[in-house]
């Protein structure tokens, strides 16, 4: 169920019920003459659908527009670099609005560069400044390490709401992989949108990044690849969400 599309009523709900809050976070950028610049985004939004269709899960409107570094092109070729800290304030002030409508897991799931670059640690760091904060308004200063405060803390509702994670879990792995616009995220991208795909506008003139190896490439990827990379991602999230991590 999408968050945008759901009634106040439905909304109390899911909170109540502890559904989880699925938050796809991508960016802009340049991925190759043959596929969609969202692609980031894209297939988080893909997954998770499909890890909606087989646990109750509410899927947050997208972040669309993460940093990319301008590391493969700039405007011209398609790709949008946001000022830093304005992107933070904004991620650190929608997250904050997402706890305050009561979700008790919220899970922001990343396709890109990384969990130490700057898409995925503008997360992280929103997470644990909102969840020092909510501490700080909730418990005097000195809290920690007084057992009833502490036990209170533990079973708080408020506290450690939000996790940032690789959309590819370590579980997924393999045979779900990552590269840039290459052989996974090509696969990826012809098994849940293929119209996004155009590989015969692969050329000689090809980035890189689009042959990276010499027999899984950009033209060599192919819907199997992706259907079986796809499965394992959901199966990994659906694991995971089961039980309750």
């Amino acid at each position: 169920m999408h968050l945008k599309h759901m009634r106040p009523y439905q909304l109390r709900r899911a909170t109540a019920d502890n559904w989880p809050l699925l938050v796809p976070a991508g960016c802009v950028e340049t991925h190759g003459p043959h596929m969609a610049i969202g692609h980031d985004t894209i297939i988080v939004e893909e997954i998770c659908e499909r890890i909606a269709a087989r646990v109750d899960a509410v899927i947050a409107p997208s972040f669309d527009y993460g940093p990319t570094g301008y590391c493969l092109g700039g405007p011209a070729d398609g790709t949008i670099d946001p000022d830093y800290t304005a992107f933070g304030d904004y991620v650190k002030s929608i997250l904050r609005n997402l706890l305050e409508m009561k979700f008790r897991r919220v899970f922001v799931v990343i396709m890109h560069q990384g969990m130490e670059a700057p898409l995925a640690l503008t997360f992280k760091k929103a997470a644990a400044e909102l969840s020092s904060e909510t501490a700080l308004e909730r418990f005097p200063r000195g809290w920690w390490g007084v057992e009833k405060l502490m036990k209170e803390a533990g079973d708080d509702t408020d506290l450690g709401r939000i996790h940032v994670h690789p959309m590819i879990l370590p579980a997924a792995s393999p045979p779900a992989g990552g590269d840039h616009a290459g052989y996974n995220e090509t696969s990826f991208l012809m098994a849940t949108r293929p119209e996004l795909v155009e590989q015969d506008r692969l050329g000689d003139d090809a980035p890189w990044y689009c042959r990276q190896q010499e027999e899984k490439n950009s033209w060599t990827a192919n819907v199997a690849h992706g259907e079986e990379m796809v499965d394992a991602v959901v199966d990994a999230w659906v694991a995971m969400l089961e039980g309750g991590k």
